[in-house]
């Protein structure tokens, strides 16, 4: 049985802006506790000023790896060793693994996401429309999992036009057959590509905690009840975008289980060790019952 912190227990965390919420360390904590390792798993609150020498920390004090949050995903790129095909196609990593003093990142967002659409249910990527709210490095993520399933048609909506645009150049280039267009939030035909679309998408931190009352949609906007809304949100559990959504009928997720998931791929990253199934049901069945506070 572990007795507790010693010499030598490794360590493990998350490096982030703002990451007062963040339910990171009570899932790989509650890994580590199932499978006794001799490790913990630790919360880094950084500076933007602070990214070059945490992540030089990371080499300098044999930690075994971090998860990497907003808004240091892209940024953090810079100081890898050696980036995953996948995370330098997204443009964001989200894990970085120390393998003898070099530093590795990945992304196991995307992959989070995919399984927290697909396991468990007959939900087709392949042949389907999205709209995604939003067109940053959550964004950038959702689309290759998406993509990379592939998805009929995507259509971005983005205040503005310019990290949308890039994006639809890139992903039309890895990904030929899936159709990119993009639009301004403001434009008027918002509406009519909601009501046509299988699912919809929210990317942007509107209506996360602290600002609960945000919503990225218009309150205009009548959301199709035969979609699936997806918030990549966990905190709250309900946004007013998916309750908006809610109230037609729609089905409706949140980010929890992406979170859940792409957490269990970072955990095989730095421990081999892949959690079973039920261990993995657990965890979401307890962010769902807000068990972990």
């Amino acid at each position: 049985m572990k007795k507790g912190i010693d010499g030598k227990t490794g360590i493990m965390g998350i490096i982030g802006g703002n990451i007062s919420k963040t339910l990171s360390p009570y899932l790989h904590n509650s890994l580590i506790k199932h499978y006794l390792l001799n490790d913990c798993y630790l919360p880094f609150q950084i500076t933007l000023k602070q990214l070059s020498l945490a992540v030089e920390g990371i080499r300098a004090l044999n930690i075994r790896g971090v998860n990497v949050t907003v808004p240091y995903k892209e940024k953090s790129m810079e100081f890898m060793d050696k980036v995953d095909d996948a995370a330098m196609r997204i443009g964001a990593i989200n894990t970085i693994v120390n393998n003898h003093e070099l530093l590795y990142g990945y992304n196991t967002d995307y992959t989070g996401f995919k399984r927290s659409l697909l396991e468990g249910t007959e939900t087709k990527i392949q042949g389907k429309n999205a709209v995604v709210l939003g067109a940053g490095g959550a964004a950038r993520a959702i689309l290759y999992a998406l993509c990379q399933e592939g998805i009929k048609e995507i259509l971005i909506f983005n205040r503005t036009l310019d990290k949308a645009e890039i994006i639809k150049r890139e992903y039309h280039s890895y990904f030929p057959e899936s159709l990119i267009q993009i639009f301004s939030l403001k434009d008027k035909c918002l509406q009519d590509k909601i009501a046509g679309t299988d699912f919809l998408i929210n990317t942007t931190p509107l209506g996360s905690y602290p600002d609960v009352d945000l919503n990225p949609l218009p309150e205009d906007i009548v959301i199709n009840q035969n979609l699936i809304a997806y918030d990549l949100i966990y905190y709250p559990t309900k946004t007013s975008f998916l309750r908006q959504a809610e109230k037609v009928g729609a089905i409706i997720k949140n980010g929890a289980e992406m979170l859940v998931y792409q957490a269990v791929e970072s955990f095989y990253l730095w421990t081999g060790i892949r959690p079973e199934k039920e261990i993995v049901q657990k965890l979401i069945h307890d962010l769902a019952n807000e068990n972990h506070f």
